[in-house]
C-alpha cells in the first residue's frame, strides 16, 4: 500500500491544473476491471500496459465523477478538478484501502494514514472520546457509521461514497453500492456452485496480477487452503506469472498434528514447499507501540503480534502482497436465513439445521446455535425503532466491572443521541446479514488497521472472500442453499470438490483456546501498569494488567505513542511498565537492544509542491501492479 496524501488551502487562491487544464489524480490501489475499461474507452492514449492510474484518469476525462461506479477493485483515489475548483476523495465500495480527512472550513488535509493528516500543523491531536466509549463500554459498536476515527474530527471516506470538496464545503455521496434485494437463481444446486467456483477463481486471480512474488498465508483450514489450491491451479493453468510463496505459522514442529499433516497433504497436492514459521511472541512494549502506531487504533491485538513473522518473512522474499483466507466466515456462513425459513413455517429444517451445526462445530456448547438464533429471530422480526428502544434495556458490557474501572464520564457517553442511518430494503434476513457485515463500523475499523498493518512491514494484505463480486454474489443466494442440509458453508465446500482435497473440504472447527490461553497468560505474567490510559482520563486508576483488564493493553499504548506530549509524568519503560520521568532507562548494551528500541514514532515529511502537498510516512512503491513503473498523473511523486 503505497498511499496517498495531500493538502488544500480552501481561502487560497484558484489552482491551476499541472495537465494544461486536466484534472491532477492521486491514485493508491488495484483495478480488477481493465479489460473492460480499456474496451470502453477506445482511447489512443493507453493500451494494455498502461498504469492504473492512467486508467482512471482517462475515465475521469471521458465520464467525469461518474467514472467512480464504473471502477472494480481495491483503491482510494483524490481527483483534483480545476475547471471547477473541486476536490474528489473516493474509496473503493470494500473499504480494503483507508482515506482519512479533516477539514477546518479553511483548510482540508488527506490521506491514506491517520498519522499523514496529523502530520499537518493545523490539525490538533485529540482523542474521539465518543468511540473509545463505544468501543471499550458497549457490548459492541453499532451498525451506523459516519466515518467515525478514534481520533476527534478526522473522517475516514467511507467505502464506496465519494466526498467532493468545494467552496469550503464536502459533500458525500455513494457512488456504489450492494443491492441486497437482487435473487440469484438457478436449476440446480451444481449450478450454484459453479458459478461461486468462477468467481472465487476470477477473485484469486485478480489478486496475482503481479510481477513480484505473492505470499499465500496457509493455515489446512478450508478458506486458506481454497486460496492456495485455486492460485496454484491459476498458475499452472498459465493465467498468472506470479511465483507463490506458501506460509504457515506453526504453534508446534510435531508433524502428527493435524494442522501439520493437512499442510503435508497440501504439500503433495500442489507440489509446492510450504515453508514453515512459528508464530512470533506475545508482543512487549516495543512491539505493542508499533502496532498501535501502524494501525493507529487502540484495540488490543495480539493476532498481528503472532502473524508479524509471517509478513516479515514475505517481504525479506520479495513478495509485495500476502494473500489470506480472512473474512470467509464473515460472508459465507451467516446464519440468519433461519428467521426467513420461520417466516414461511419450515420449523422442521431449521430444527435439522440446529442438530446439524453440533457435528461441524465440534467444540461447541451445542446451546449456542439455539440460543443464537433465538436472538436472531427477535431481531429480525422488530422493527429497528423498536430495537433502538428497546437497546438500552438489554445492552450489555464488554467490560464486567465497568463501574469500578471506566470514570462515569466516559460510560455516560454510549447513552448520547445518536443520528438515525437509511437502511436500505433488504429481500431477506440473509441478505440483511451479509449487508451489514460489509457495511458495518466495526469490519470497516478492522479492515483499516489491517491494511496499515500490512503496509508497515512494506506489502499489500489481500483476500479473494473481499471481493466486490463474491460478497455480491453471497448476499444474492439464499442461505438455505448456501448452508445445504445445515452444513456450514456446504456450497462453498461443493464449489471446491476437485481442487481443494475431500479431507480438507469435510473438515470441522475445533477450538484453539489452548493457544490462546497460552498467550494470554503471557501478557499477565508481564507486570504492566495501565499509567497512560488513565493519565488520559480512560481508566478511573493506574490499573494492573489482569485478565478483565487485557483489552486495554492496546488503548494504553495507542495513548503513549499518539499522546505523549500529555503524558508528562509518565516514562515509556522497556518493559511497559510506566515509570516517574526523573528516571533514566537503562542504557542499551548492545546494538541489537539499541535497535529494538527505537520506535517509529518520529513525525512524517511534509513536502510542498505548489498549491497541493503530499505528506510521506513510509516508503513508496515506484511500480504498479502490473509491473509498470508508477505515474502520478498529477505530477506529485
Amino acid at each position: 500500500m503505497s498511499g496517498i496524501a495531500g493538502v488544500w488551502n480552501l481561502d487560497g487562491p484558484a489552482l491551476e491544473s499541472p495537465l494544461g487544464g486536466g484534472p491532477p489524480l492521486i491514485f493508491d490501489g488495484r483495478l480488477d476491471n481493465r479489460d473492460e475499461l480499456l474496451a470502453q474507452l477506445h482511447s489512443r492514449a493507453l493500451s494494455p500496459s498502461s498504469s492504473d492510474s492512467t486508467l482512471v484518469l482517462e475515465a475521469f476525462r471521458r465520464w467525469d465523477a461518474e467514472c467512480l461506479c464504473r471502477l472494480n477493485g481495491e483503491f482510494a483515489l483524490a481527483i483534483f478538478d480545476s475547471d471547477r475548483q473541486q476536490l474528489i476523495l473516493a474509496r473503493d465500495p470494500v473499504g480494503c484501502r483507508p482515506l482519512y480527512y479533516w477539514t477546518n472550513g479553511k483548510t482540508f488535509v488527506f490521506g491514506s494514514e491517520i498519522k499523514t493528516v496529523l502530520a499537518h500543523p493545523d490539525v490538533p491531536s485529540r482523542p474521539n472520546d465518543d468511540l473509545i466509549a463505544d468501543y471499550f463500554v458497549r457490548g459492541g459498536l453499532s451498525y451506523e457509521d459516519f466515518g467515525e476515527t478514534f481520533f476527534q474530527d478526522i473522517h475516514a471516506v467511507l467505502p464506496g461514497q465519494r466526498l467532493t470538496v468545494a467552496s469550503g464545503s464536502a459533500t458525500s455521496t455513494r457512488f456504489w453500492d450492494f443491492d441486497p434485494e437482487s435473487v440469484v437463481s438457478f436449476e440446480s444446486y451444481s449450478d450454484y456452485a459453479e458459478r461461486l467456483r468462477e468467481l472465487l477463481f476470477q477473485a484469486v486471480r485478480r489478486r496475482l496480477r503481479t510481477v513480484h512474488p505473492v505470499g499465500v498465508a496457509v493455515s489446512g483450514g478450508l478458506d486458506s487452503s481454497i486460496v492456495l489450491c485455486i492460485a496454484d491451479q491459476l498458475q499452472k493453468d498459465g493465467a498468472t506469472i506470479a511465483s507463490l510463496l506458501p506460509i504457515s505459522l506453526t504453534a508446534s514442529g510435531d508433524s502428527s498434528t493435524a494442522d501439520n499433516r493437512l499442510l503435508t497433504l497440501l504439500e503433495s497436492t500442489t507440489q509446492r514447499r510450504i515453508e514453515r514459521l512459528p508464530f512470533g511472541p506475545p508482543g512487549d512494549a516495543a512491539d505493542l507501540g508499533s502496532a498501535a502506531w501502524h494501525s493507529e487504533s487502540p484495540r488490543f491485538d495480539d493476532g498481528w503480534c503472532a502473524q508479524r513473522p509471517m509478513f516479515t518473512w514475505a517481504r525479506a522474499n520479495g513478495a509485495t502482497t500476502l494473500l489470506s483466507g480472512n473474512w470467509s466466515d464473515q460472508f459465507s456462513f451467516v446464519t440468519g436465513y433461519l428467521s426467513d425459513l420461520f417466516t414461511i413455517f419450515k420449523w422442521r429444517e431449521i430444527a435439522a439445521h440446529l442438530h446439524e451445526y453440533g457435528r461441524w462445530f465440534v467444540d461447541a456448547d451445542p446451546r449456542y446455535f439455539r440460543a443464537r438464533f433465538r436472538r436472531e429471530l427477535l431481531f429480525n422480526l422488530t422493527s429497528p425503532r423498536l430495537r433502538h428502544r428497546v437497546r438500552p434495556f438489554v445492552g450489555t458490557s464488554r467490560i464486567a466491572n465497568r463501574d469500578q474501572l471506566i470514570p462515569a464520564g466516559v460510560a455516560a457517553r454510549i447513552e448520547r443521541r445518536r443520528p438515525a442511518v437509511a437502511r436500505p430494503r433488504c429481500r431477506s434476513a440473509h441478505a440483511r446479514d451479509i449487508y451489514q457485515a460489509v457495511r458495518s463500523k466495526a469490519h470497516r475499523l478492522q479492515f483499516e488497521a489491517d491494511g496499515k498493518l500490512a503496509a508497515s512491514c512494506g506489502g499489500d494484505w489481500t483476500t479473494p472472500f473481499l471481493d466486490r463480486d463474491v460478497i455480491a454474489y453471497l448476499m444474492a443466494v439464499p442461505g438455505e442453499i448456501q448452508n445445504r442440509g445445515g452444513i456450514p458453508r456446504a456450497l462453498l465446500r461443493e464449489a471446491m470438490r476437485g481442487i481443494v482435497p475431500d479431507v480438507i473440504l469435510q473438515r470441522r472447527w475445533r477450538n484453539e483456546d489452548e493457544t490462546l490461553r497460552g498467550r494470554e497468560l503471557a501478557y499477565l505474567s508481564n507486570a504492566r501498569t495501565l499509567d497512560a490510559a488513565h493519565i488520559m482520563g480512560f481508566l478511573q486508576q493506574p490499573f494492573r494488567v489482569e485478565r478483565e483488564t487485557l483489552d486495554f493493553i492496546g488503548l494504553e499504548f495507542w495513548s503513549r505513542v499518539f499522546f505523549s506530549d500529555r503524558l508528562t509524568a509518565l516514562q515509556q519503560s522497556p518493559h511497559g511498565a510506566g515509570e516517574a520521568m526523573d528516571k533514566a532507562d537503562p542504557t542499551p548494551t548492545n546494538q541489537d537492544e539499541l535497535e529494538r528500541q527505537k520506535l517509529p514514532y518520529s513525525p512524517p515529511k511534509l513536502t510542498v509542491h505548489g498549491d497541493l502537498r503530499t505528506i510521506t510516512a513510509a516508503k513508496q512503491s515506484d511500480r504498479t501492479e502490473a509491473g509498470q513503473p508508477k505515474t502520478f498523473s498529477s505530477g506529485m511523486p
